[in-house]
């Protein structure tokens, strides 16, 4: 999926979007985020049916009805990996904490990532674990 004309614009505002919402199960997640950053550079999602969740369950739930354990795997399917240093804005990653993945987005502030219920943080690409090339 090659990058549409003006992919930034739309980049910046799923930023801005993710920002102002509260961390919600299938509204503002370590899926959604990277799936909407996805979205917005290519004009697709990465699965169209892995969307409607409401719960952690049903989000664990939704990625093994596409045969994945985890947002790592799922993104590894769709792209190909790199060096968390090498990624540019709009690519995706995965950082691992504590054994669970939390799937996030590259942005100009940094790799933008929700923790389980937690708040839009922005970390460094040093601290993510994997890196996927979106084009």
């Amino acid at each position: 999926m090659p990058r549409q004309s003006g992919w930034e614009k739309r980049l910046n505002a799923v930023v801005a979007k993710h920002q102002a919402l509260p961390s919600d199960w299938g509204i503002s997640d370590c899926f959604v985020i990277p799936d909407d950053a996805v979205e917005a550079l290519t004009g697709a999602v990465m699965y169209p049916k892995a969307r409607g969740y409401r719960t952690e369950t049903g989000a664990a739930k939704a990625l093994r009805r596409h045969g994945f354990v985890n947002v790592r795997e799922a993104f590894s399917a769709r792209f190909a990996e790199i060096s968390p240093v090498m990624a540019q804005r709009g690519d995706i990653g995965v950082i691992e904490r504590d054994g669970a993945f939390s799937g996030g987005a590259f942005t100009v502030l940094g790799f933008m990532t929700r923790a389980h219920g937690g708040p839009v943080e922005f970390i460094p690409a040093s601290a993510v674990t994997s890196a996927f090339r979106v084009e």
